[in-house]
């Protein structure tokens, strides 16, 4: 199915990905930052937590998590190891406006598959094929509350519901973690998994594709929001 045709415009709108909660009030929810690890590490964080981080504060438990961007559902993940109930949105960058993009200062992909031997990662016999000249955000909602409702392939616009914060997965407490990515446009996981001795070879090579093999680098999510 191909993307939507519509021609880019400097009219882009970025969603607060938690419902009734402003941009403007995200930083204030953070109650995890994005603390970028070594190039192949897996640790120590490579996203945002918002939850509620102290007394007085509204409960985020159960609060509608919301779409940033406008795009295609990439994966549906229900209730695997670490990442639980999630959603993986994919955003095409030549559907977005280059005067947006410059101001978040991507990183670079590095196609290798070069795994660390600290995390367990199934050998592929054969490279993806994938066009790394073109390129896609990808934005993880993970812990929700309850299986996604969305599919594979669906369209999902700006503030669109997508689940409820929970604590699915490693979650301790309820929190959205959310992970922002740049890889090559147009992959589909069918699951990932880790840590977990139900973890398939494929969820556990997935797995490390996504963290640790610099097809996607990872960014720090808050950029998105505080883009012109």
């Amino acid at each position: 199915m191909p993307f939507p045709t519509a021609t880019p415009t400097e009219i882009w709108e970025v969603c607060s990905p938690l419902e009734e909660v402003p941009i403007e009030a995200l930083l204030e929810r953070i109650a995890n930052p994005y603390l970028p690890p070594a190039s192949g590490s897996d640790m120590p964080h490579q996203a945002i937590d918002l939850a509620d981080p102290g007394k007085g504060q509204i409960a985020l438990a159960g609060l509608t998590v919301q779409a940033v961007l406008p795009g295609r559902v990439a994966m549906v993940l229900n209730n695997r190891f670490p990442y639980g109930n999630a959603v993986l949105v994919e955003t095409r960058m030549e559907d977005a406006p280059e005067s947006w993009l410059s101001t978040l200062e991507l990183p670079e992909p590095i196609p290798t598959l070069s795994f660390i031997p600290a995390l367990t990662c199934p050998q592929p016999t054969d490279l993806p094929d994938w066009n790394v000249n073109e390129q896609s955000v990808y934005l993880l909602y993970a812990h929700l509350r309850d299986a996604p409702t969305v599919q594979v392939e669906e369209d999902v616009g700006c503030g669109q519901a997508l689940g409820a914060i929970g604590d699915s997965g490693n979650a301790l407490n309820p929190h959205l973690h959310l992970e922002a990515r740049i890889g090559p446009a147009g992959v589909r996981f069918g699951s990932l998994a880790h840590y977990d001795t139900s973890a398939a070879p494929e969820e556990m090579y997935n797995y490390c594709v996504w963290r640790v093999s610099g097809w996607f680098q990872h960014f720090d999510p808050m950029r998105l929001f505080n883009s012109p």
